[in-house]
């Protein structure tokens, strides 16, 4: 799953990625951009989208919050007038209990503050929604293409206090075997990569703690986190040719965790 020595290839290709203004995104995006794609970098944080466009030949960079439906048609339709294809899509942006909560401690689930269930369901699970409805009807316009999502471990497994991010998860990988069912036919496939615990700006003030960092990595077999760039690697390889059979799959890139 690495583009280095393969024959991956997305030249005259236009690929997007939500979430792309760091992490996981940005790391997809230079990914694309390496192999020949045109990217475009969506994300929440026009300076951390647009940081990452320029750093990228024939990148656009785009500012949107997917919880809005109208922003999310609003990208395409400036794909649509920019480009006239859409190729790939990694719809990856997302947030957890510990964004919307801006660091406060976890509540248990029967003390979860409404706006909070909301707005993780809003971006996590709805963005996607948003995003495919969107994407959808370009990608069958250009002749088909593959849609990866981001879900997570918690798509498949579960943890205290987590109930927002947890059923956004569970509801993205049913999105996504929706839809490689609907479309596949079409020519459009639909994959989900999951990543483990991963090791970015936003997680290592936790992952790295004393109290923490045994604790997440002793049911990690290859015992390390995984980068951005080994997620970045596995949703370019299912946005690829290289996976033409796979559809309504899902890859764990998490170390062996879920084993």
């Amino acid at each position: 799953m690495n583009g280095e020595g393969s024959s991956i290839d997305f030249t005259g290709k236009v690929a997007l990625v939500t979430g792309g203004g760091s992490g996981i995104g940005a790391a997809t995006c230079r990914r694309l951009a390496a192999a020949g794609a045109r990217v475009v970098v969506a994300d929440c944080n026009a300076a951390q989208a647009e940081a990452v466009a320029r750093d990228l030949s024939g990148a656009t960079a785009i500012a949107v919050d997917v919880s809005d439906a109208a922003a999310c048609e609003a990208m395409v339709e400036t794909i649509r007038a920019r480009y006239g294809r859409l190729d790939a899509a990694f719809n990856n942006a997302g947030i957890t209990e510990v964004t919307a909560l801006r660091g406060e401690p976890l509540p248990e689930t029967h003390v979860l503050p409404l706006d909070v269930w909301r707005r993780v369901l809003a971006v996590d699970l709805d963005g996607v929604f948003h995003c495919l409805r969107a994407e959808i009807p370009l990608i069958l316009a250009t002749g088909g293409g593959a849609i990866v999502n981001t879900t997570s471990l918690q798509a498949h497994i579960s943890y205290p206090r987590t109930a927002a991010y947890t059923a956004a998860k569970h509801g993205v990988l049913g999105l996504t075997r929706t839809v490689a069912k609907e479309y596949g036919d079409q020519g459009l496939r639909c994959n989900a990569v999951s990543p483990g615990v991963v090791d970015t700006p936003l997680t290592a003030g936790v992952i790295h703690a004393e109290e923490y960092r045994d604790m997440l990595l002793a049911p990690i077999p290859l015992k390390r986190f995984a980068t951005p760039d080994d997620i970045a690697k596995a949703a370019l390889w299912l946005l690829s040719d290289q996976s033409a059979y796979i559809n309504g799959a899902v890859i764990a890139a998490d170390g062996g965790y879920l084993a």
